[in-house]
């Protein structure tokens, strides 16, 4: 695009007067003058918000155009630019009446800065979806959507011929700003991009971008979850775009991405229209910030660092201040081989669990395994017969790479490499449960989510009692170093409630110091339980303040709703948890005790009085009767063993 059709011309901004030696009498050209505008009025009135249903060069399933809905809003002719915004992926708010409800929700900046822009001399293009656009959402990168794309880029230029346009989005519509220029890089003059979601992007061949002006716009901090700073910084600076971090005085909180966060930027209300002017005139960018500066409160970073299979990255993520902060190494399971993780090598991170950790005074790394975003290597998936003689071989194999990650991270001047925990989901859990046997420096503890070795195939149901890792974890009990908590719900599909009582019962025989947390089923797949930090925060905060760990002044999130968990552990209450002191050892009533462990309070456990037969009663309604009749429909005499967190001595 050439420099001055950012310009506006002399003869467009009225500053060339009319040649006094003209053959029209002053008269004449009064009468002419009052004649155009007469007529320009209606048309500028008509250009200040007009919707229609274009066509689009491709067909629908039944052979016809796809339609597409598009509005124009202008209130200059010609605008300064025009903004072509392609649609949103939040759900906008159809009670509003400002002209763009079907496009963009209130909260977005395009939409709060809207009338302030068209006043300004802007033209706002709002693309809605398609008619026909089953690639959806999911899509963004789909040739049917940039035909739809450039049938509006087309039908706009035809409305402003000599006017630049540029190419916006906000949020997860920035993945198709890039993908389509750079395909289609000569049909615009521009990008904008506010807040974009580029995880997925950073191996886009972004460079061959250079020769188009493009503008981001984000939150200093990129508190939302799909937003990260460090994919903003690395695409713009690629990409060669200009870029602007909106700073704001609220603090930021790591995954919050509510209509009222500062991912959407409220310091820019009033400032758009002359940041954009500077850009479009190629001036100096600045933003004057409201109020008091913002403070960070996290800070993001990616290492690469040297492993047996190549280069390996990890992202670390620590409060703000100096260090050295306790350190949680959260390790992530197995990955299918379609995942963004692989396909599009996305990073690997994790904001929500990040901000349970964070504010306890942790830093969390979360290293990438080998094939698994940048990390070179292949990942080994469902390369483990799932009747393994050998159960922790899965385990041991993935261990590898993590203690790579570990001897780094040690290294790390802002790291306490003597306080560090190491945790992981599903696979990474089973490895993290591996390494509790090894003398780690520095490793204090292990954080288990959803972590075991399944023994059936996917799309079966998992098996009542997986002995494999019953079995596997009695070995690993035997040589525990550290202690581990162990964190599931009872819907977890992965290994049923029964083979996660005994797995850690198993573990407990021998050295192992396991505490189970058995949440009751949770919306959803129980095995990823560890994406819901209010459910569990309460438990692993206490089990991290018994072994010194973390920040004495920090408090855990707020429990699950309507549920009165004990706090009791194995360390506070020995007793309580002592199996061998149950008066029944019957496989089924140490199975039924564990789920009195795990129960709301208030809770009682009855047994019967000749060593068989138990009951247990618990949450609202429960009392010590039930839990009698409960375990007296199955023998003839019983009586109370437990009560809460106490033990009823007979």
């Amino acid at each position: 695009m050439a420099s001055e059709s950012f310009n506006a011309t002399p003869e467009q901004l009225g500053l060339i007067e009319p040649d006094p030696t003209s053959r029209w009498p002053a008269v004449v050209l009064l009468v002419l003058t009052c004649l155009i505008l007469s007529i320009a009025r209606p048309v500028m009135a008509e250009m200040a918000d007009r919707s229609q249903v274009i066509a689009s060069d491709r067909m629908d399933s039944n052979g016809k155009p796809v339609q597409i809905p598009v509005t124009y809003q202008s209130s200059a002719q010609p605008p300064k630019a025009v903004l072509l915004v392609l649609p949103s992926l939040t759900k906008p708010d159809p009670q509003s009446t400002d002209g763009a409800e079907m496009y963009e929700s209130a909260h977005f900046p395009l939409r709060r800065n809207q009338k302030a822009l068209i006043e300004s001399g802007f033209a706002l293009t709002w693309m809605g979806w398609p008619s026909e656009s089953q690639f959806g959402i999911s899509g963004l990168k789909h040739p049917d959507f940039f035909k739809d794309i450039s049938t509006v880029v087309e039908t706009t230029r035809k409305q402003w011929p000599s006017v630049p346009l540029i190419l916006t989005s906000t949020d997860g519509s920035s993945t198709a700003v890039l993908s389509y220029a750079l395909n289609n890089q000569s049909k615009l003059d521009g990008l904008l991009t506010f807040a974009p979601a580029w995880a997925k992007d950073r191996e886009l061949r972004i460079e061959t971008l250079k020769g188009l002006p493009g503008l981001v716009i984000h939150d200093a901090s990129a508190e939302c979850i799909a937003v990260s700073r460090v994919e903003i910084e690395e695409i713009s600076a690629r990409a060669g775009f200009e870029r602007v971090a909106i700073s704001s005085p609220k603090p930021p909180v790591l995954g919050r991405c509510t209509t009222e966060s500062a991912h959407w930027m409220p310091a820019l209300d009033g400032q758009l229209p002359y940041l954009l002017t500077d850009w479009l005139g190629k001036q100096p960018l600045s933003v004057a910030q409201q109020g008091t500066p913002s403070i960070s409160t996290f800070n993001e970073r990616v290492l690469m660092i040297d492993s047996p299979s190549g280069k390996m990255e990890i992202t670390v993520i620590t409060p703000a201040g100096p260090g050295p902060f306790p350190l949680v190494v959260f390790n992530h399971g197995d990955v299918e081989m379609d995942s963004a993780f692989v396909k599009y090598k996305q990073r690997f991170r994790d904001p929500i669990l990040s901000g349970a950790f964070l504010r306890w005074g942790f830093a969390v790394a979360f290293p990438a395994r080998p094939g698994v975003g940048r990390s070179e290597g292949i990942y080994q998936f469902a390369n483990y017969a799932i009747h393994d003689a050998d159960p922790s071989y899965k385990a041991r194999q993935h261990a590898q790479a993590i203690q790579k990650a570990l001897e780094q991270l040690r290294k790390e001047p802002d790291l306490n490499a003597d306080q560090i925990v190491l945790a992981g989901q599903s696979a990474g859990g089973d490895a993290v449960m591996y390494m509790s046997t090894l003398s780690l420096p520095g490793v204090k503890a292990v954080l288990n989510f959803s972590g075991g070795r399944s023994n059936h195939a996917q799309g079966q149901s998992a098996t009542f009692e997986n002995k494999m890792m019953v079995d596997g974890w009695r070995e690993l009990g035997r040589l525990a170093k550290v202690p581990a908590m162990l964190i599931f719900a009872e819907n977890d599909s992965r290994y049923t409630a029964n083979t996660i009582r005994k797995s850690t019962q198993a573990f407990n025989e021998g050295v192992g110091k396991a505490e189970l947390l058995l949440l009751p089923p949770i919306q959803g797949d129980g095995h990823y339980v560890y994406q819901r930090p209010q459910l569990w925060s309460r438990q692993a905060w206490a089990f991290m303040r018994q072994l010194n760990l973390g920040k004495l002044s920090a408090a855990p999130l707020e429990d699950m709703p309507n549920h009165n968990r004990s706090k009791a552990t194995a360390q506070s209450h020995p007793e309580l948890f002592d199996m061998i002191r149950l008066p029944t050892q019957s496989e089924a009533c140490k199975d039924i005790y564990l789920r009195f462990l795990n129960a709301p309070l208030p809770r009682y456990f009855a047994v019967g009085q000749r060593g068989k037969g138990c009951g247990y009663s618990s949450g609202t309604g429960g009392n010590a009767e039930k839990a009698l009749k409960f375990c007296e429909d199955r023998v003839s005499a019983c009586r109370p063993y437990a009560q809460n967190d106490a033990l009823i001595e007979p």
